[in-house]
């Protein structure tokens, strides 16, 4: 059986807003002007805009905004410069207030999702409700999971996580010592560092490393790494395990989850954890990983996304 995803139509309105600190950001509109606002969060840090979640909600009542975050995508410049969660988040406030919007939806997966929750944690007020998958808490234990020795990763692809960690450091100084290379003087350092750690992440997603797409797209991906690790040396710029330590704040926004057990980027348990602190709906995929571009995923987001809208009718 195909999945029914929702059929979407060129832009409404694309344009780039300025946010301080010289940075624009991309945006783009879909669906209903007069709809339920959503703001999807793209993950990463540094993918940029994904299309591929616009399908997930339904053109006719919800107005779907999609925008890259500072420094990737089509949002200018392509620094880390002025670049942190704090910033992001006074971006969707910015983006808010551009727009003209009270309260939004917040969608997103992945980092995206951190980015959702933190700023419902900021800005409870502003958010109607949440749908998240594959979400990322940025704790300690969730860089472990991806990155250290003993880390998920490591256990299913112990070959690869050998190339990826050749001096077998802890995950804090494994992090540092890409910051290093990725932002050394070294080109062709830098290039082979962002070169080994896109292909550790698409393994962890996807299963396979892609090495030839890597290469084809070297620029793209030394500056997605340089961000990404930016970030995650930083431990997102959020101290270890604020989210879900405040999630009972949460419990009055309905939210809903969607998590595949055997995601190798973003743990299950911290995800099922938080889903009960905070009152949400879980859905839980059995059998299926980090990857949301599956029927049986796109589908239970879809569900989520349109349950979502019910609870917001009454």
């Amino acid at each position: 059986m195909m999945t029914q995803l929702y059929q979407i139509s060129d832009a409404t309105r694309q344009f780039h807003l300025a946010v301080g600190d010289g940075h624009q950001l991309e945006v783009e509109e879909y669906g209903c002007a007069a709809g339920v606002p959503v703001i999807i969060c793209h993950g990463g840090p540094g993918t940029g805009i994904c299309h591929y979640p616009l399908h997930y909600f339904n053109p006719e009542r919800y107005r779907i905004i999609l925008y890259s975050q500072r420094g990737c995508g089509g949002s200018t410049p392509h620094s880390t410069a002025h670049n942190t969660t704090a910033h992001l988040l006074q971006d969707l406030t910015t983006l808010l207030d551009h727009l003209d919007i009270t309260k939004t939806v917040l969608a997103g997966g992945s980092w995206g999702a951190t980015l959702a929750l933190l700023y419902a944690l900021a800005e409870p007020k502003r958010v109607r409700g949440l749908v998240l998958w594959s979400s990322f808490l940025s704790s300690s234990a969730d860089f472990a999971w991806m990155y250290s020795p003993e880390g998920a990763g490591a256990q299913f692809y112990p070959e690869q996580y050998q190339q990826f960690n050749s001096q077998n450091l802890s995950w804090q100084a494994l992090l540092a010592q890409y910051h290093q290379r990725l932002n050394g003087k070294d080109e062709l350092l830098g290039f082979q560092a962002a070169q080994h750690w896109c292909q550790w992440e698409r393994l962890l997603i996807a299963g396979e490393s892609n090495p030839r797409y890597l290469l084809a797209e070297r620029q793209h991906q030394l500056l997605q790494a340089r961000l990404m690790v930016h970030f995650f040396t930083a431990g997102g710029f959020v101290p270890d395990g604020f989210i879900l330590q405040h999630a009972t704040q949460l419990q009055s926004i309905p939210s809903w989850f969607i998590h595949g057990r055997h995601d190798l980027i973003c743990r299950f348990a911290g995800v099922q954890a938080l889903a009960t602190t905070m009152h949400a709906k879980l859905l839980i995929l059995d059998g299926i990983g980090h990857c949301v571009r599956n029927s049986v995923y796109s589908e239970a987001i879809r569900r989520a996304a349109d349950l979502l809208l019910i609870k917001l009718d009454h």
